[in-house]
């Protein structure tokens, strides 16, 4: 009987050694859930991600830039507003040469219409001042209201362009005053009447013009009054 009861007892203690390996096991991944969850500040609020991180991170868009049209006059600058007279040089245009491309330069050309942006051209050389009395002289001529025109040499020329920012006028046959207007208003009076019902009167005579060249175009076509 004596050897029955200590069987008995290590059984017992065999049966809470297992019972205690097992608990431990149990706490220990129940320790393990509640240090993730411990883990975390009590009370904050986490906030989900976006499903579509483009309509919650993506840039500031731009509104689309609108571009000015090419030849549209300048800011504060309308039809036939009126401005400075051109100032012609003190003795001569520049010489040109009989071909190639036109160099930068003053030169004195007379319109003969063309096309809207590329004006047909009759370049010629003028002097004045005391220039123009001196080659009048040396070609038997007078030097008439202070010009003199050296004709021959000339030449025609149309396809140089009016650069996107010409400075074009004209010149009133009555009032001698210069007005602005562009290279669409220029080839419309040439052919009937201005555009606008406002324009002032005598805005279109056959009077030459100053014509400035710089890179390949034409920066300025001046209209010269002459009597």
């Amino acid at each position: 009987m004596k050897i029955q009861r200590i069987a008995i007892v290590s059984l017992v203690l065999v049966g809470a050694g297992l019972a205690g390996c097992s608990s431990t096991s149990k706490n220990g991944a129940a320790d393990s859930s509640t240090s993730s969850v411990e883990s975390t500040v009590p009370g904050a609020t986490v906030a989900p991600q976006p499903t579509n991180p483009r309509s919650t991170n993506a840039p500031a868009t731009n509104a689309p830039q609108t571009v000015a049209p090419t030849n549209a006059p300048p800011v504060g600058r309308n039809l036939y507003d009126q401005v400075g007279s051109p100032n012609v040089p003190g003795g001569h245009t520049d010489p040109f040469a009989s071909n190639g491309a036109l160099g930068n330069g003053v030169y004195w050309v007379i319109y003969n219409g063309g096309e809207t942006f590329t004006p047909d051209i009759t370049v010629v050389q003028a002097f004045f001042g005391q220039e123009c009395i001196d080659m009048a002289t040396n070609a038997g001529d007078e030097c008439l209201n202070g010009i003199y025109i050296l004709d021959p040499p000339s030449r025609d020329i149309a396809d140089l362009p009016f650069a996107a920012d010409v400075f074009l006028t004209v010149a009133a046959f009555d009032t001698q005053l210069s007005y602005w207007i562009t290279p669409d208003e220029l080839r419309t009076i040439r052919a009937s009447s201005p555009s606008v019902d406002d324009a002032p009167g005598g805005v279109y005579s056959s009077f030459d013009y100053l014509m400035t060249v710089e890179n390949g175009q034409i920066s300025k076509f001046e209209q010269v009054w002459t009597p």
